[in-house]
């Protein structure tokens, strides 16, 4: 490799990077909003199970997954008409597309066929976003976004033991701490540089 060609090598890098600071600040809200969606279903399981209220609680996520989908697809959208697409946005939102469907399909066929028990599916999912957390991270150069994936694998670790009705509070707490919080600060930061561009 001569020096010209491994320059602009490093510059294509750099350009990837920097692309991937401004995409991960424009998804703020999609983290907060799944954050928020998945305490609604996991606290909701977790109470109604602590007052001896029994249904298939699958239905829970039944109505939740496809709200979650549907703004994903509708912020997505509207953040292709205020933004240009850059390759590393294409690449987060591959990171994290995938993984959505992912998880889903461990949650709904999953579950529904028998293959994966039901108290499995947290701790599965677990180390599924610290994964995207990881690489989104490295593909943004941000230190504490990749370092999220640690509290998600240490926490998935956690909930492969607790196979009782505290998974779903600690399942809460892991998206409280490693999802809606690191999103709210994603999005207060988007909010400084939209201000500080007027």
């Amino acid at each position: 490799m001569d020096e010209k060609t491994a320059l602009e090598e490093l510059q294509f890098i750099r350009k990837i990077v920097d692309e991937g600071k401004k995409s991960v600040v424009y998804n703020g809200k999609d983290y907060i909003f799944w954050g928020i969606i998945v305490i609604v279903g996991m606290m909701a399981t977790f109470i109604f199970h602590m007052n001896h209220v029994y249904f298939n609680y699958f239905y829970i996520w039944v109505v939740l997954i496809p709200i979650g989908w549907a703004y994903s697809i509708y912020n997505r959208r509207e953040h292709k008409i205020k933004y240009p697409s850059t390759y590393a946005g294409k690449l987060i939102a591959a990171v994290w597309g995938s993984a959505g469907v992912g998880m889903t399909i461990i949650g709904f066929i999953g579950t529904s066929l028998g293959t994966i028990k039901p108290m499995a599916i947290s701790p599965i999912l677990a180390i599924i976003l610290g994964s995207a957390y990881f690489i989104s991270g490295k593909i943004v150069g941000v230190k504490w976004l990749s370092n999220l994936s640690f509290g998600w694998w240490i926490g998935g670790i956690i909930l492969f033991y607790v196979t009782n009705v505290y998974s779903f509070l600690i399942m809460s707490l892991l998206m409280l701490f490693f999802q809606t919080l690191p999103g709210i600060l994603i999005y207060k930061k988007y909010k400084q540089e939209m201000m500080a561009k007027q």
